[in-house]
């Protein structure tokens, strides 16, 4: 059960198009509100604006420092970042307010000035383009004045931000980042100028990183394609110089979700205790270890688990495996009580105090590509734990199991907004599953769709029919051929489906194969989500909206019907291997799609190991060719007259044997 704890603040989800149209950056008046905000006695600066939709990742800072201004050259890629964003993509530098007392005959204006001319040494910022840009225009619009420094030293609120950076290791960022300044080691104002802008350079790396992250997710996995709120930073220098407590607006690009702020937490006092654990005697493998059996290995596995000990007694008894039952429950392992290899592994990580620290990280990264704003009710599908929430104010109202795509056919992780559902659907069946599953089968058996209860449907252009499949050449062209589940208890997509259109042609529907939800482990979908109890959980997603559970429940049965939601509302598809329960524990998941290995070698800036191999793609076999009889000799005239008649001859690839037989499908499947 999620509750309160688990969620930060949220706001109203937006109309459909609202959604889809809301603002990708964080709006400058927003973030100088922040920074006004903080100006103000008893108050915290949030700079975080609530967003509605999911944008493309940020491209994050990738050189090993950023802000230094001896550097030479534009920022470069390293493994698993992302490109620095295009200028265009940049939000237009803000003009920041007027500052009083400019002077622009200054010495040390001047020497700012310079230092970010086109041909001054601050050209050499590593940083990305457009935060170079605005960083440059923040500085022109105060005439050169000095942010940070008064009579060559740096202010209190520098000291309060290079504080704040110097730890950013507790915000789960890497300080090396960031090239903080030295206290300037003389009054001159080409020193003085270059501290200054390097702070806040600094400072506008560290607001972009804990924004938005330093691993571009899509080079983790081909199945992510989550984002987050796109940065400003024209709005974050304004909201950084406006601040009166600029440590706390600097914390506030962090993302607020509850979630993050516990790992946040816990991270911290692993830190603090990691060289305190004593370590734990090692379990040794071996055979199978289960009720009635007697092992040596009994005794040390009663220790580890913290039950009585009894010196000699090597029995394995019920009590110890209902202890090893609520281990494996808490490290999300299938609950079984035996002492089998993988639960003795687990035991033995915990044991020998594994570091948990990088995992830590690593799960604070992926909130980091999350909305700020998940929506003030939403649907939440933890991947990982095999679960989905609907969250209403920062609590669950409904909670159920559902069933995810297997290592194989991975569930994409994205946010969307469910606007309509429909009833009674049918099922086409997409090409990987006709060619991989269906013709190898409806060759050796021509009745197989039929006593399955799939439909054959021919189409002329015109109309569309169905027919039986025995009347189908199927080792001929099959472009205008398509099979089909229709409605009924066998659909594979059941009686419902909750549709949020998107590239992945993914949804969460029902199925007909309730009893898998018994399952502890349930990564068993081609893609797409199945969720246990549908209608339920469309009564408590949108009885509101005058469609319960029991209206849609009176359509099933019927004709294919569709449901538009009056107020479409987000989904998050999400995949987190670490979360902090209730009583602030860490919790551990599976890493079933073997991400956590390539983030944490990002997030190091080590070489990624390779993605998992896809399942491979199995062909229908070709045709035998039949026999030709010799033609009769041609003419020159017939041979020049066939070579005119003759159509061009296009390369055939796979990916066009595919097409020509079912036509371009590139649909998900359930």
């Amino acid at each position: 059960m999620i509750t309160s704890a688990d969620r930060g603040p949220t706001t109203a989800p937006t109309p459909k198009r609202a959604w889809r149209a809301a603002a990708l950056g964080v709006s400058l008046s927003a973030l100088t509100f922040a920074g006004a905000l903080a100006q103000a006695p008893g108050t915290t600066a949030a700079v975080a604006t609530p967003e509605a939709a999911q944008t493309p990742a940020p491209a994050p800072i990738v050189p090993d420092v950023t802000g230094s201004v001896d550097a030479a050259g534009e920022a470069k890629d390293e493994p698993a970042a992302a490109p620095a964003a295009p200028d265009a993509e940049q939000a237009a530098p803000a003009t920041p307010g007027p500052v009083e007392a400019i002077h622009p005959t200054d010495p040390l204006q001047t020497a700012v000035t310079a230092l970010l001319a086109t041909d001054g040494a601050g050209q050499s910022l590593k940083m990305p383009a457009g935060d170079r840009a605005a960083l440059i225009a923040f500085y022109a619009a105060r005439n050169g004045s000095p942010l940070w420094l008064a009579d060559s030293r740096f202010t209190p609120q520098a000291d309060a931000a290079r504080a704040k950076i110097a730890s950013a290791a507790d915000d789960g960022l890497d300080p090396k980042r960031y090239a903080l300044p030295s206290s300037p080691a003389s009054s001159e104002p080409a020193v003085v100028a270059r501290a200054d802008v390097m702070l806040s350079a600094a400072a506008l790396a560290y607001a972009r990183e804990a924004w938005g992250g330093r691993v571009n997710p899509t080079t983790i996995s081909r199945s992510i394609a989550a984002g987050a709120s796109r940065f400003d930073a024209a709005a974050a220098l304004v909201a950084i110089s406006a601040s009166a407590d600029v440590a706390t607006t600097l914390d506030g690009f962090n993302p607020p979700h509850a979630q993050f702020q516990a790992l946040r937490k816990l991270l911290i006092a692993k830190r603090a205790e990691r060289t305190e654990a004593p370590k734990q005697p090692l379990i040794l493998e071996g055979k199978l270890l289960k009720p009635g059996v007697e092992d040596e290995r009994v005794p040390v596995l009663r220790a580890r688990l913290g039950l009585d000990e009894r010196p000699g007694d090597l029995m394995f008894d019920d009590a110890l495996a209902e202890a090893l039952s609520a281990f494996q429950k808490t490290k999300k392992l299938p609950v079984s009580g035996l002492a089998n290899r993988q639960t003795i592994r687990a035991l033995n990580a915990e044991g020998r105090g594994a570091d948990p620290t990088s995992l830590l990280v690593a799960n604070m990264e992926r909130w980091r590509w999350l909305p700020r704003d998940l929506g003030a009710k939403h649907v939440f599908v933890d991947v990982a734990a095999f679960e989905l929430h609907i969250m209403q104010d920062g609590r669950s109202i409904h909670d159920t199991r559902v069933i995810v795509g297997k290592n194989s056919n991975q569930t994409p992780l994205f946010s969307n907004a469910i606007d309509h559902i429909v009833v009674n659907p049918y099922w086409n069946v997409p090409t990987s599953i006709a060619v991989k599953e269906m013709l190898p089968q409806l060759r050796r058996d021509p009745n197989y769709l039929a006593n399955r209860g799939y439909e054959v449907v021919v189409s002329d252009g015109k109309k569309t029919r169905v027919v039986g499949a025995g009347s189908v050449d199927w080792s001929g062209n099959l472009r205008n051929v398509r099979i089909r589940q229709p409605p009924g208890e066998r659909n594979a997509l059941g009686n419902i489906k909750f549709m949020f259109p998107n590239d992945y042609a993914v949804y969460l529907h029902d199925t007909p194969q309730r009893n898998l939800f018994k399952l502890t482990s349930r990564a068993l979908s081609h893609g797409c989500v199945r969720v246990n109890e549908p209608l339920q959980f469309a009564d408590a997603l949108i009885g509101d909206q005058g469609w319960s559970g029991e209206k849609l429940g009176k359509l099933v049965g019927g004709k294919e019907r569709r449901v538009n939601l009056a107020t479409p509302i987000p989904v998050h598809l999400t995949y987190f291997t670490a979360w902090v329960g209730a009583d602030g524990a860490l919790q551990t998941r599976s890493d079933f799609y073997g991400q956590d290995p390539r983030l944490k070698a990002a997030l190091n800036g080590e070489p990624l190991p390779p993605l998992p191999q896809a399942a491979p793609v199995v062909a229908m076999p070709k045709p035998e060719k039949p026999v030709r009889r010799a033609a009769p000799p041609q003419t020159q005239e017939q041979q020049a007259q066939m070579a005119e008649q003759a159509p061009v001859q296009r390369p055939r690839t796979f990916g066009s044997w595919l097409s020509n037989v079912f036509g371009d499908s590139s649909r998900r499947q359930p």
